[in-house]
C-alpha cells in the first residue's frame, strides 16, 4: 500500500511528458525574440546616423543678370552609400532648399522666392582630419514669380536645377563643411524664353 502511495505522489510531481518537449521550444522562441529585437533596434540606431541632417546657409551670385540669392537648406546622408568609410566613399544625399532672389539689374526689377529638392551623388576621401569631396545633383525647382526683370524672362514657375562642386569638411566627424557649387536654373526647353540663371555659390554646413 505504500509502495502505491509512493509510485501515485511520484506521478503526481512528474510534469506531463508533452510540457517537458515544450519547454526547450518555448525557451528557443524567446531567444530568437530578443535576438530579433536587438537586430531591429541596431537597424534603427544605423538609420539614425544615416539620416543625421546637417543645415547649411549660401550666398550665389549670377553676374549675367545681376541676381543675389541668399539661401538655407537642409542636407541629409541616405542610407546608399557604397565604398570604404575609411577611405573613399561615395553616397547618395537628399537636400531640400529655400531661396532668396534679389534683382539688381534691369527694368521692372522683380525678387522671388525659390523651393527646391535635388538627390545629391558625392564622393569623398575619409580617414582624416580634413574629409575633400565632390557632388554633382539634377533637381526641382519652385519659383514664385518668372522674371527678375524684363530682360530676364525665364517663362515658367517650374524649374530644373544642375549642379556641380566641391568642399571640404573638418573638426570633429567632420561635422563643419565649406564648399563651391556652380548651379544652373532653367526650364529645359518646356517653353521660350528660356535664358536661364547661372549661380556661383559658396555655402557653409555643419551636421548635427
Amino acid at each position: 500500500m505504500s509502495m502505491n502511495k509512493k509510485t501515485e505522489q511520484q506521478e503526481h510531481h512528474m510534469p506531463p511528458a508533452n510540457l517537458s518537449r515544450k519547454l526547450p521550444s518555448v525557451r528557443l522562441l524567446a531567444i530568437a525574440a530578443l535576438v530579433a529585437g536587438a537586430s531591429s533596434a541596431a537597424s534603427a540606431e544605423e538609420l539614425v546616423g544615416w539620416a543625421h541632417p546637417a543645415v547649411q546657409a549660401a550666398f550665389a551670385r549670377d553676374t549675367d543678370h545681376g541676381i543675389n540669392k541668399y539661401e538655407i537648406a537642409v542636407n541629409f546622408n541616405t542610407p546608399i552609400q557604397y565604398g570604404n568609410p575609411d577611405g573613399w566613399l561615395f553616397r547618395l544625399q537628399a537636400e531640400a532648399n529655400m531661396g532668396y532672389w534679389d534683382a539688381r539689374s534691369g527694368t521692372n526689377r522683380q525678387n522671388l522666392m525659390e523651393f527646391g529638392l535635388t538627390p545629391i551623388l558625392r564622393v569623398e576621401k575619409r580617414g582624416g582630419y580634413f574629409v575633400p569631396f565632390l557632388e554633382a545633383g539634377v533637381g526641382l525647382r519652385l519659383l514664385t514669380h518668372t522674371s527678375t526683370s524684363d530682360q530676364h524672362n525665364f517663362s515658367t514657375a517650374f524649374q530644373f536645377g544642375d549642379m556641380v562642386g566641391l568642399g571640404v569638411g573638418f573638426g570633429k566627424n567632420a561635422a563643419t563643411e565649406v564648399g563651391m557649387r556652380f548651379q544652373h536654373i532653367s526650364n529645359a526647353g518646356i517653353k521660350e524664353p528660356n535664358p536661364g540663371t547661372n549661380l556661383y555659390t559658396g555655402y557653409v554646413r555643419y551636421r548635427f
